[in-house]
């Protein structure tokens, strides 16, 4: 599969790699390069691989309410709430972003590239309300302008001021060039900017004006790398249908005073008894890559595993987040078996950087 900008990457030479059966640029200059443009300037990341599923008519707040962990009931228009769909037993199917283009009416769930067939499918066999459910990703492109510079960028492009948006909240916008936008201020690499939502036909037009007025296009390596910086998870990585959101800390995102929804009775037996693991971010004080799957040990026993890591070109050392045992606490020192070799870790509270650079 490819996104209506994969022409545009042929172009730039990036480097393509298949990422969940899509044709996807991983680098153009480098991961590094890219990585601190978007910390210290704008990287311009394609993100058209993503999912778009419309949720629509009356019942699609009864709906929503049941299959998500967050209050739709009194979600506002032009609000964006990071949200989960949950098995049975609590456990993360997939992590999701919902837009509110109509109080009570209208949806969008943003979810991951890999998961939306898989997504489409539950949400539609769970649809007992008769709520009316579109996938429209086919048609509808996706730009994530991140970085401190990002807002210069879009106002010089599209005379639109990202001030007038707080966190987490979109406008739709009429332009003349490129039809009907909808920005959101919102993104993967803690670094500030916006991603923007259009027309398939209109992609490479805008992805081309950004890259003119000074955005540095970016690839999957650079948006890893940052986003495991700020400590975001990973879906397929860091969470999965074997962890909860509270095991993942990601609690702010779960609705506990909600009557009902799947995955409720689950997380609510899991805070009776108390979290047996947690997700926690690790800082390397030897050299060294911690890479997924390695072995976390403490006095001797192994207490964890890595589920992300890498060097962190901010830091320049390795950084890691890993499933721990909660007897480990923050600013505990454990060892990371790399190769065989332990390498000594502290244990922190993510994020590991400040999002954005000042230049």
């Amino acid at each position: 599969m490819r996104t209506p900008l994969f022409h545009e990457h042929e172009k730039l030479h990036a480097k393509i790699v298949d990422f969940h059966g899509w044709e996807m640029p991983v680098w153009y200059a480098g991961i590094i390069e890219e990585h601190m443009a978007t910390r210290t300037g704008a990287g311009l990341f394609d993100a058209g691989h993503m999912g778009e599923i419309y949720v629509q008519g009356r019942q699609s707040v009864p709906f929503l309410e049941r299959i998500l962990t967050r209050n739709i009931k009194s979600m506002p228009g032009g609000k964006v709430y990071y949200s989960f769909f949950l098995n049975d037993s609590g456990g993360i199917i997939d992590d999701l972003t919902i837009y509110c283009l109509e109080p009570g009416e209208r949806y969008m769930l943003c979810v991951n590239a890999s998961n939306t067939e898989r997504d489409l499918t539950w949400i539609i066999s769970r649809n007992r309300e008769g709520a009316a459910i579109e996938d429209r990703s086919p048609s509808i492109a996706l730009l994530a302008l991140q970085g401190p510079d990002a807002s210069r960028i879009l106002k010089s492009s599209l005379t639109f001021d990202t001030g007038t948006l707080k966190n987490y909240t979109f406008a739709m916008v009429e332009t003349s060039r490129y039809g009907e936008l909808m920005i959101s201020k919102t993104g993967y690499t803690g670094a500030g900017g916006v991603e923007i939502f259009l027309d398939t036909e209109a992609a490479p037009l805008l992805w081309n004006e950004l890259i003119g007025r000074g955005a540095i296009p970016c690839g999957l390596g650079a948006r890893d790398t940052l986003r495991l910086e700020m400590g975001y998870p990973l879906h397929g990585s860091d969470i999965d249908e074997s962890h909860t959101p509270l095991e993942a800390g990601l609690n702010f995102a779960v609705d506990m005073q909600k009557t009902s929804f799947i995955g409720r009775d689950a997380l609510d037996e899991q805070l009776k008894s108390g979290l047996e693991r947690r997700l926690a971010g690790l800082v390397l004080k030897d050299k060294g890559i911690p890479r997924q799957g390695c072995a976390c040990v403490k006095d001797g026993r192994e207490v964890g595993a890595v589920t992300s890591g890498s060097i962190s070109p901010v830091l320049g050392t390795g950084i890691a987040l890993a499933y721990l045992d909660s007897s480990v606490k923050d600013n505990d020192e454990v060892e990371i078996v790399v190769r065989s070799k332990p390498l000594k870790a502290t244990v922190v509270h993510p994020p590991f950087v400040k999002g954005a650079i000042p230049k």
